[in-house]
C-alpha cells in the first residue's frame, strides 16, 4: 500500500519535533533490539553493510522500499528526528555488534535543526568522528555522506542551515580523505544552486521523495564498491604526483600536480594554477591541498575527470607569501614580486615546456585569501598569460587596472569578512569595471573569511572558468 505523501512528511516532522519525549531511552536503544538478534543470526553472503543515520536513512524504506529489500546485506538503521549524539551512544549496538564490512553514515541535519538543543559545527563533526573511529578500530570500513541540501527547516523556520551544511560537509571530506574513507557527495547531485533541494528531489525541504532516493541509491552503491576496493594507492593524495623546482640560484620550490584521467600526449588539456592560503605554507608538499579543503574541491568538481585539467599547486615556505604586502594597508601598489611567485611561475613555465600537452590558452589561476592576493599579483604581472582567474577573499593593486580589462576575472569576497576586509575585492572590482573590463563579482551576504565553501559548491563558476580562452 502506497502512503500518501503528505502523510509521511507529517510523521517525519512529527518525529523530528517530538521524538525525545522518552527520556527513559534518550538514543532509542531499544528500536532495533530485537532486530538486531535477527541480523546476528544471519550469516554474510555477501559484504553487510549497516546505514545509521536520521529520518532521511529511516525514509529510505517509506519511499524506495526495493533498496533494502533487493540488497539483503543492506541494513537500516536510522531513526527520525536524531542527532550525533543519540547515533554515537547506539553505534555500538546497532552497527559495530551486527559486524558489517561497511557503514554509511549519515547524520548532522537535526543537530543543524538544535532536536537536542544547540550544536555547534566542531561537536557535530567530532561526533561523526568519533563514530569513523570506533568504526575503523574494529575493522569497518566508513563511507562519510554529506548531508543532503535543505534551505530551512519547517518546523523550526527560524534557522538557516545553508552556511553549516557547507562547512560541515567540507570538514567531513577532507576527514575522509585524509583517513582512507569514501566520502559520499549527496549534496552535489541534489543541491539546487541557490540554498536548498532540488524540487523533484523533495518531499519537502529537508526530506527526498522516491526520485531522490534513486539518485541516492545510484551514489550509495558506487561508493560502496570504491569502498571495498579503497587501498594506499588509490587514496585522493597519491593522486598528485610530488616534484620540486630548484632555480639557478638554489631556490627551492615544492610543488604537487595532478594529470587529468584520460590523459593521452597527443591531447591538449587546461591547465590550473592553485594558489593555497596561509594555512597551507610548509615544507611537506602536502598542506597546500588540504588548506581549505581544495583537494576536496577538485574532487567535488571532478576537475580531473568531467573537465580533463591539469592541476599545479605549489607550496610557500612558512614564514612567506605570494605578495610582499601588509593586507591591511588602506591602499595596496604592487612590490617587486615575491620569491615564491617568482619561482612559482619558472616552475610552471619549466613543466609547461616539458609537458606539450599543456593547453597554453587554457590556463587558469585560482587562489583563495593569501592566494587570492596571489591570484590577483599573478594576472597583474602576466596579464597574457592566464585565459581567466578566481581570486577568492583577496586584494590587488587596482592601478593595474587598465592591464588587466582583457583578462576574464570572476571574484568572491564574503561580505562579513574580519580576516580580509571585503573592500579589497570592491576596489579591484570597481576599477576594472571602469575600464569595461570582463569582470564578473560575487560577494556573499553573511559569509566571513571562509567564502571558498561557496566557490568549491558552485557549478556555474567551474563551468564558466573552462570555458575560458585567451
Amino acid at each position: 500500500m502506497k502512503i500518501p505523501h503528505l502523510i509521511i512528511t507529517s510523521i517525519l516532522f512529527f518525529s523530528c519535533m517530538f521524538s525525545q519525549e522518552n527520556k527513559d531511552d534518550w538514543p532509542n536503544l531499544n528500536r532495533y533490539k530485537s532486530d538486531n538478534k535477527r541480523v546476528k543470526k544471519t550469516k554474510n553472503s555477501s559484504p553487510r553493510v549497516v546505514f545509521i543515520g536520521n529520518s532521511i536513512t529511516e525514509g529510505w524504506d517509506w519511499h524506495y522500499p526495493q533498496f533494502f529489500k533487493s540488497n539483503k546485506n543492506y541494513i537500516n538503521r536510522g531513526i527520525s528526528g536524531q542527532t550525533t549524539p543519540q547515533m554515537l551512544v547506539r553505534f555500538r549496538q546497532d552497527v559495530i555488534d551486527l559486524d558489517p564490512d561497511i557503514v554509511v553514515i549519515l547524520a548532522g541535519i537535526n543537530d543543524i535543526a538544535q532536536n537536542t538543543g544547540p550544536s555547534t559545527v566542531k561537536s557535530i563533526t567530532d561526533n561523526i568522528i568519533s563514530m569513523s573511529q570506533l568504526a575503523q578500530s574494529n575493522n569497518i570500513k566508513v563511507i562519510l555522506s554529506s548531508i543532503l541540501p535543505a534551505s530551512y527547516f519547517p518546523w523550526r523556520p527560524e534557522i538557516l542551515p545553508h552556511y553549516k551544511i557547507l562547512k560541515i560537509n567540507s570538514l567531513l571530506q577532507n576527514y575522509a580523505l585524509k583517513n582512507g574513507m569514501v566520502y559520499l557527495d549527496y549534496f552535489s547531485e541534489m543541491f539546487d544552486g541557490k540554498n536548498g533541494l532540488i524540487k523533484k528531489y523533495g518531499a519537502d525541504p529537508v526530506h527526498p521523495n522516491k526520485a531522490g532516493y534513486l539518485v541516492m541509491s545510484k551514489l550509495v552503491k558506487q561508493a560502496i564498491k570504491k569502498s571495498l576496493s579503497l587501498d594506499e594507492k588509490s587514496y585522493e593524495l597519491n593522486q598528485y604526483i610530488k616534484e620540486k623546482w630548484i632555480s639557478e640560484t638554489g631556490n627551492e620550490l615544492k610543488y604537487r600536480y595532478r594529470r587529468p584521467s584520460n590523459f593521452k600526449q597527443n591531447n591538449k588539456y587546461p591547465l590550473i594554477l592553485f594558489l593555497h592560503g596561509a594555512g597551507g605554507r610548509g615544507n611537506d608538499n602536502e598542506r597546500q591541498l588540504w588548506d581549505a579543503n581544495s583537494i576536496g574541491a577538485f574532487a567535488k568538481q571532478k576537475v580531473s575527470s568531467r573537465y580533463q585539467s591539469y592541476i599545479f599547486a605549489p607550496q610557500v615556505p612558512e614564514g612567506e607569501r605570494w605578495v610582499s604586502t601588509n593586507w591591511n594597508a588602506e591602499n595596496y601598489n604592487m612590490l617587486p614580486i615575491s620569491t615564491s611567485m617568482k619561482l612559482t611561475f619558472d616552475a610552471l613555465d619549466s613543466f609547461i615546456e616539458k609537458n606539450k600537452s599543456v593547453d597554453i590558452n587554457r590556463i587558469y589561476v585560482l587562489g583563495l585569501s593569501m592566494g587570492g592576493w596571489g591570484a590577483w599579483d599573478a594576472i597583474s604581472r602576466r596579464p597574457k598569460y592566464f585565459a581567466a582567474a578566481v581570486p577568492i577573499c583577496g586584494g590587488g593593486d587596482k592601478d593595474q587596472a587598465t592591464k588587466l580589462k582583457k583578462v576574464n576575472i570572476w571574484a568572491w569576497h564574503g561580505q562579513d569578512d574580519s580576516v580580509i576586509d571585503v573592500n579589497k575585492s570592491q576596489q579591484m572590482v570597481k576599477a576594472i569595471e571602469n575600464q569595461n573590463g570582463n569582470i564578473k563579482y560575487t560577494e556573499i551576504k553573511g559569509r566571513g573569511h571562509d567564502s571558498w565553501l561557496d566557490v568549491w559548491n558552485h557549478k556555474k563558476l567551474w563551468e564558466w572558468l573552462f570555458n575560458q580562452r585567451k
